[in-house]
């Protein structure tokens, strides 16, 4: 796996689901592989608040999220994709990021450094309905500590896009699919980058 993307809407096959496929599409063209978790698919049950996290760095309840806390510790390269519920993550996908308090855990009580990913690269696909100036802030803010919960950089590339809410919104636009193919093409070829650097 060379990156991990995260469906966190509830709906397969709406809007979010299709942004992040062309998005994927893009990176496959550069030959890295992708793999995808969806909420939509595999839904993760709300975190308890039971704090017991803080002295394991393992989360108690058991469910699909156990297949992928290992795949957020490992990866160094994050693709979030989802629609905007109140300004913010609808709550199956807000229930993946409360269950990431684990890995937090891990890295700020159970100062595991492992966790540490700083050449990482994360990135935000995110999609409403309304076209409020300040639509995008909340969910910006979640992804940004989510990030760094897992140990990557809060400092994240995004593509937003407003005015879309019913199914087929954004798929019956062609523009819009190609710059979103174009631009996880562009990220695939900076993570290219980033690891030719490094050798």
């Amino acid at each position: 796996m060379d990156i991990l993307s995260l469906h966190l809407s509830p709906r397969q096959g709406g809007n979010s689901d299709v942004m992040l496929t062309a998005f994927t599409q893009g990176i496959a063209e550069t030959g890295l592989e992708v793999l995808k978790f969806s909420v939509a698919e595999r839904p993760v049950e709300a975190c308890r608040g039971c704090n017991a996290c803080d002295n394991t760095g393992q989360c108690v309840i058991a469910d699909d999220l156990d297949e992928l806390y290992p795949l957020l510790a490992e990866a160094r390269n994050i693709v979030v994709a989802t629609s905007l519920y109140f300004y913010d993550v609808p709550a199956r996908g807000k229930a993946l990021i409360d269950r990431s308090q684990a890995l937090w855990a891990r890295r700020y009580v159970l100062n595991q450094k492992e966790m540490l990913k700083p050449d990482g690269r994360g990135f935000l696909l995110a999609l409403g309905a309304t076209k409020g100036e300040n639509l995008f802030v909340p969910v910006s803010l979640s992804i940004r500590y989510f990030f760094d919960a897992l140990g990557l950089p809060k400092t994240f590339e995004t593509l937003f896009f407003r005015g879309l809410d019913k199914p087929g919104d954004l798929a019956r636009q062609p523009d819009l699919m190609t710059g979103i193919r174009e631009a996880g093409l562009a990220f695939g070829r900076r993570i290219l980058s980033d690891r030719a650097g490094r050798t």
